[in-house]
């Protein structure tokens, strides 16, 4: 039997109720054998010192994941060379799951700047299934066409990591925006 994976990159900064939704819509509607939360710990496109401390944020998710039952963790960029490419992460996954049928869980706003990753073209060898983004500029349209790539009628948050670092910067609630073990880790 072909185990279904989805794969869910992202710094996860923090991981909040949105990315919750978003990974178990995908469960459900792609009917996955598991959905891996792959915490990404330096993204070529982020600035280093804007982002919160790569262990922190994977000991959040992997707390986070202990209770879940197909929604895991994977550190596997923290073993990869810095800064970390999607398409050198994806290799290293299809090398160590033969013969299983990987997902590429990606927001709308990533879709549009693709072409921009490093061996995108690599990454398009995969089935990529885009969840939409509010008040996101619609831009290269052509790359909807890419018969690996499918648009889903995911919900819509109106959640962001930089909206909760924002509250919590000011001193205001972030309780309702994230699951409990995440509050824990923030409070």
């Amino acid at each position: 039997m072909i185990k279904q994976i989805g794969l869910f990159f992202g710094t996860f900064d923090p991981l909040h109720n949105g990315h919750v939704l978003i990974a178990n819509y995908f469960i459900e509607k792609l009917s996955l054998d598991e959905l891996r939360l792959v915490v990404t710990p330096l993204n070529p496109f982020k600035n280093k010192s804007t982002v919160s401390n790569e262990k922190k944020r994977l000991e959040m998710v992997s707390d986070f994941c202990i209770n879940e039952k197909q929604i895991n963790c994977s550190k596997v960029e923290f073993d990869l060379p810095k800064p970390n490419y999607t398409a050198d992460t994806l290799d290293y996954i299809v090398k160590k799951n033969p013969g299983s049928k990987l997902f590429v869980i990606l927001g709308e706003d990533n879709l549009n700047t693709l072409h921009k990753w490093k061996d995108f073209k690599k990454i398009l060898q995969h089935k990529i299934c885009v969840y939409p983004r509010k008040n996101l500029k619609k831009e290269d349209k052509r790359i909807l066409e890419h018969e690996n790539i499918k648009l889903y009628d995911a919900p819509l948050m109106e959640i962001s990591s930089t909206l909760i670092r924002e509250r919590i910067s000011r001193g205001k609630s972030i309780e309702h925006l994230v699951p409990n073990v995440i509050l824990n880790h923030l409070m």
